[in-house]
């Protein structure tokens, strides 16, 4: 869940710098305070934000914008003070682009005493806001990787003439809050690029597993891996067999550990699709924004993490079978976007604008009681 900083916390910060009797004292608390934020775990926007309203309170500016950049050097997520996810355009749109760009360049700071007369800011859409206003300041700061710039750190103030500042001494306490920045960005990508690693390691493995376990048909036609001589067993072997021919969506009901998946492959391995593949995907496991991306998968940048595109698992099932189990723990507003692609048989990556065509059967599995609970309720709201 995204922190934010309570009022409280806010006002408490900027009083505590208010008591600090030397620039250097007020840095090295400023420097405390926002350590302790980057600490908390929440989503890396709602991180920067926080830092930028913390710095505000130690620092004299108008507005702080952080801008981290792609493997091509352009602005990838921009951050100013109050951020959130509808007026994200805007702080985009106060980007000084040319002097943003010399930062990355020389990766160096640039301290910039009036904006006015310097050719950097001659198309700088902010500006506008100020006309009238004695005089802008402007001070950036490279984020670094090591030696490589992956952001920058950047504020404007208001100057009337009668407040001294020490830009020397403000590019320094900068400096190092974007040092700390910089090293949070880092521990984020890790652990991005960590977990889309696992992720693929986990697909690969159960791959191999699958093929490793998969059912053969005996000389009678039924199915290997399905344990059961029973009346029971060859009832539904029998169903299965007529239901693979065909091409419709199967749901599998009974209770946990009655062996769903195995009857579905069984369906699957029976059916004119048996040579395409066989993909798999357990919904219960999953947060709803994961299980969206694992399956219509998603385009490169379109959330944090998302370092290249990745295709989902209705285009690996493509020519073959996409098995969803327990179905009934997805939410009605998700099962909606599920039934386009029944109906259409057609999507959209998460952040993509294409649309993807598909030819997957879809088999699905729940537990029992939780559908005839389900249907219970939808029969008492009529």
């Amino acid at each position: 869940m995204p922190v934010d900083l309570i009022p409280e916390a806010r006002t408490s910060a900027a009083k505590q710098a208010g008591v600090f009797t030397t620039r250097a004292e007020v840095a090295l608390h400023g420097m405390y305070e926002i350590s302790k934020v980057l600490a908390i775990p929440a989503r890396l926007e709602t991180t920067l934000s926080n830092v930028l309203t913390l710095l505000s309170s130690f620092l004299d500016m108008s507005h702080g914008l952080i801008a981290l950049l792609d493997e091509n050097g352009d602005p990838n997520i921009v951050v100013g003070s109050g951020w959130s996810a509808t007026n994200t355009k805007s702080h985009f749109d106060r980007l000084p682009q040319l002097a943003i760009g010399q930062i990355v360049a020389t990766k160096m700071p640039l301290v910039v005493e009036n904006v006015a007369s310097d050719p950097l800011f001659e198309d700088w859409i902010a500006a506008e806001e100020w006309s009238g206003k004695p005089r802008i300041s402007f001070i950036g700061v490279p984020i670094k990787d090591r030696d490589k710039v992956v952001g920058t750190l950047t504020i404007d103030r208001i100057s009337d003439g009668r407040t001294s500042f020490r830009f020397d001494e403000d590019v320094q306490f900068l400096a190092m809050i974007a040092n700390l920045v910089g090293q949070t960005v880092r521990l984020h990508d890790i652990i991005n690029r960590d977990r889309q690693r696992l992720m693929g390691e986990q697909r690969r493995l159960e791959k191999e597993l699958s093929e490793t376990v998969r059912p053969s048909r005996d000389a009678g036609g039924q199915m290997g891996g399905i344990v059961g001589e029973s009346e029971a067993i060859h009832s539904v072997l029998e169903k299965i067999k007529v239901v693979a021919r065909s091409n419709s969506t199967v749901l599998l009901r009974g209770e946990s550990g009655t062996g769903k998946e195995l009857f579905a492959r069984a369906t699957h391995d029976l059916s004119e699709r048996k040579k395409g593949p066989f993909i798999k995907l357990n919904c219960a496991v999953l947060p709803e924004s994961v299980l969206e991306s694992e399956l219509f998968g998603h385009e490169k940048g379109a959330f944090t993490g998302a370092v290249t595109q990745c295709k989902g698992r209705f285009e690996l099932a493509h020519g073959g079978t996409l098995f969803l189990d327990e179905i009934g723990e997805i939410s009605p507003s998700f099962q909606a976007k599920l039934l386009r692609v029944l109906q259409e048989g057609e999507f959209e990556r998460v952040g993509g604008m294409k649309t993807i065509k598909v030819n997957v059967r879809l088999g699905s599995s729940a537990e029992k009681d939780e559908l005839d609970a389900e249907l219970a309720d939808l029969k008492r709201r009529g």
